[in-house]
């Protein structure tokens, strides 16, 4: 029996398909280098991932295309004892491009050993992994990120629960001896309405915490019923009236809708309102004014408005007003303005109702 082995031609032939092969190959850059890393051929995806031509890059030495820390750490001709001693390395780490930009790449360099166990050279085979690892870093970044929000909703619910719990108490004396004002000396029914109201604002600004962790986790339940919104409107003005007189602001109401009741949960409704009453007060300067109103439209849709002489709201930040803990510059140096406030605090909600 006799083996066909090929004649010169054939190796040739099939020699000059693999270079044409390893060539045309954009994705990595593949490349020989001689036993002292000089670069000996370069192919097509060497060029463009790393900027030079062939004309540009043979001859020099590979060391050219790290970085100058790890130059001068001596890493380029480390690599190469050490693939001489072990036969191949994997590296991945940041290399240079012709025009000095960096880009993050996996390499693996081979070294070319002859019979005599002598090395003749090393094939370097480079990839450019720079997107790959921005992917990775972005989602371990989402993921840290998920985690930080879990734990600031975690924080924010058990802290609500912890401030409300001693609010209870002092909410049913503040409410009892309000029911028996009579029985209290005529001086003492006023402190009892101020301690009243502040105890039920405090309590309002508890729910809105706790609102904000129901609805970031899909939480939030409305308990959906007929209610009076000129009502609602009134109670939300009654509970920000002492802000209100603090800054000595002219508040004005024409609660002219005809149809005013609606379906809606009516307690965090009178939130909606309640925000929206309260970032008035704090964006209008002292002594300015405050109108609110109400209509019905041709469609019997009920209307709010509520407007101010305040600082007014840049337009660029119309876009992100809306969102949690968004506000427009508190600054008062700016040219006062009227303006229809709104509140990123009531969005979550109005977005229920309507």
């Amino acid at each position: 029996m006799s083996l066909n082995r090929p004649n010169n031609s054939e190796v040739y032939d099939t020699a000059e398909q693999f270079h044409i092969l390893v060539d045309s190959v954009e994705e990595y850059a593949i490349y020989m280098l001689d036993a002292s890393g000089n670069i000996v051929t370069w192919n097509t995806g060497a060029q463009k991932i790393k900027g030079y031509t062939a004309e540009e890059i043979v001859g020099k030495n590979f060391a050219c295309f790290y970085t100058a820390d790890d130059v001068a750490a001596g890493k380029p001709q480390r690599n190469l004892r050490e693939a001489a001693r072990r036969g191949y390395i994997r590296d991945q780490g940041l290399r240079v491009r012709k025009d000095g930009s960096t880009f993050e790449a996996e390499v693996v360099l081979t070294a070319l050993i002859d019979e005599k166990r002598n090395v003749r050279g090393y094939s370097k085979v480079t990839r450019d992994i720079t997107d790959q690892v921005r992917s990775r870093e972005f989602e371990a970044e989402k993921i840290a990120a998920q985690k930080a929000s879990k734990a600031k909703d975690d924080f924010l619910a058990a802290l609500s629960h912890e401030l409300r719990t001693p609010l209870t108490p002092a909410l049913a004396a503040a409410t009892y001896l309000g029911d028996n004002a009579e029985k209290l000396p005529p001086e003492f029914v006023q402190d009892v309405q101020i301690i009243k109201r502040n105890v039920q604002l405090q309590a309002r600004l508890i729910d809105d915490l706790l609102d904000l962790t129901r609805v970031t986790r899909g939480k939030l339940h409305l308990d959906l019923e007929g209610c009076d919104a000129h009502t609602v409107i009134r109670d939300a003005i009654e509970t920000a009236s002492s802000a209100i007189a603090a800054k000595k602001l002219k508040l004005s109401t024409e609660l002219n809708a005809k149809q005013h009741y609606i379906l809606a949960d009516c307690i965090r409704l009178q939130q909606v309102f309640w925000n929206l009453i309260n970032n008035a007060v704090k964006c209008t300067s002292l002594g300015g004014q405050i109108a609110i109103r109400t209509f019905t439209d041709e469609r019997n849709c009920f209307h709010f408005e509520i407007a101010d002489n305040g600082i007014g709201i840049e337009p660029e930040r119309l876009a992100s007003l809306f969102m949690p803990f968004e506000q427009a510059d508190p600054s008062v140096s700016r040219r006062p303005s009227p303006r229809h406030d709104r509140s990123g605090e009531s969005r979550p909600e109005l977005w229920r109702h309507f």
